[in-house]
């Protein structure tokens, strides 16, 4: 096996994507992939900026079709593209109004459709988003990109009678949202629609008026909104989130307020998806089929089918057998102050318990901290004072590990992908301690 299908239907008429309320055949996806082939300018790589995944799409497969590489950055900031368009040369940007424009042009001739694509071609570069030090390029071979979706498809029984339709919250550049809505519909058959609700409304409505069966697929920020909002929510065959740990009560009021059950996905920009697990259900993550796992002293090592060698993981597991296993985090995680070792994750959960707390975070402001160091937290708890939270903790964690600072904020600083960079939290912190500064000398 040398080479795997591009898309997975053969019915030409099946829809592939939802693009502005209208449902996108295969026949006009392939038709609409030649045009962008055709008309785009011949560069080795494309930075593929498209916020609409039909669109994003079709500038995927379009640079597929004429060998050139898309550039996947985990931040539109123009200073994280400029450093990509630095490091690698020959490089063109794609958004939404340029893969308009693109549609626009001159009918494709001197290109056809494959049915194949060599497994081992290079199709993207997957940037990491940095949460916990420099972003690190991934290369992203076909062969990978389809094994990996399949088994996904297997697992989650996505290989339904009636074609599922997904509703995202994610961006496609981002591993997670990539896998999902882009590579899912490419290879295991779903339909996808192609906005990115953000607002717990929107993604009420984006649902509502999508072809049942409707996966939601999210993040636990996203899901703490929906729940909070208090909506009459339609039917969902399941939600789908990733990103950060997903907590099992956060798990069970969903399934209770949006009438539906929660799958949790463990991947990372390395290796893609690698696990699975019903969160309410068991804490345990199981593995794709055919997926091999092995403790190292830091982190995991995964072997897979297709990849031909080991992936080293950035996160630290636990095995309970060789399908399933715990997972323990990452190693940027644990932190040793005093002689004494922690987690970050763990001082979270056990903030998170305390009534009234509605969201924390617990960081290491220097990204090389000695045994000195100071871990700081904020909180979101409008109804307790800092005294309060600070009494409770010293009950719950050894005295080396309490937050020096821990301050209340009306919101922690997520990115678009529901993730906290070490960079958001400092930059953070840093406008505390001078606003501090300010009310003090003032």
């Amino acid at each position: 096996m040398n080479s795997l299908p591009v898309l997975h239907s053969l019915d030409l008429d099946m829809p592939i994507f939802i693009y502005k309320d209208k449902k996108i055949s295969h026949k006009t996806f392939k038709q609409n992939v030649l045009l962008v082939a055709e008309n785009m300018q011949q560069h080795k790589y494309a930075i593929n900026l498209c916020e609409d995944r039909y669109l994003f799409a079709l500038a995927f497969v379009a640079n597929i079709i004429q060998k050139n590489i898309c550039l996947l950055p985990a931040h539109y900031a123009e200073n994280e593209i400029k450093k990509i368009e630095d490091e690698y040369s020959d490089t063109q940007r794609l958004n939404d109004e340029a893969l308009e424009k693109l549609l626009e042009g001159k009918a494709a001739r001197n290109i056809s459709f494959p049915d194949e694509i060599n497994i081992n071609q290079v199709v993207a570069i997957v940037f990491t988003s940095g949460s916990s030090g420099k972003p690190k390029a991934n290369l992203k071979k076909w062969g990978m990109l389809v094994d990996s979706a399949q088994r996904v498809a297997q697992q989650l029984n996505l290989n339904h009678l009636s074609q599922h339709t997904l509703v995202a919250t994610v961006p496609p550049q981002h591993m997670y949202g990539f896998e999902t809505t882009i590579i899912f519909p490419l290879v295991t058959g779903v339909c996808v629609w192609s906005n990115k609700p953000f607002f717990p409304e929107d993604i009420r409505q984006a649902l509502s008026v999508a072809n049942k069966p409707v996966i939601l697929v999210t993040t636990p920020i996203h899901l703490r909104a929906c729940v909070q909002a208090h909506l009459e929510w339609p039917g969902i065959d399941f939600v789908l989130s990733a990103t950060a740990p997903l907590s099992q009560q956060l798990a069970q009021d969903v399934e209770k307020h949006l009438h539906t059950s929660v799958h949790e996905i463990y991947g990372c920009s390395e290796a893609g998806v690698i696990a699975t697990r019903l969160t309410t259900q068991s804490p345990a993550w199981k593995l794709l089929a055919g997926y091999q796992l092995s403790e190292k002293l830091t982190s995991a090592c995964l072997l897979t089918p297709i990849a031909g060698e080991e992936i080293l993981l950035p996160d630290q597991i636990k095995h309970i057998d060789a399908q399933y296993f715990y997972l323990l985090g990452r190693q940027s995680d644990l932190i040793k102050i005093a002689g004494k070792r922690g987690s970050l994750n763990d001082l979270r959960i056990k903030l998170c318990s305390l009534e009234g707390v509605d969201d924390a975070v617990f960081f290491m402001p220097n990204e090389k901290p000695d045994e000195k160091a100071r871990v700081a937290a904020f909180v979101i708890a409008p109804c307790l004072s800092v005294k309060e939270i600070n009494s409770f903790l010293s009950q719950q964690v050894d005295h080396a590990f309490l937050p020096r600072p821990l301050i209340k904020v009306e919101k922690l600083p997520y990115n678009e992908t529901g993730k906290l960079p070490l960079k958001n939290l400092v930059n953070l912190l840093m406008q505390y301690r001078n606003n501090k500064h300010l009310k003090d000398s003032a």
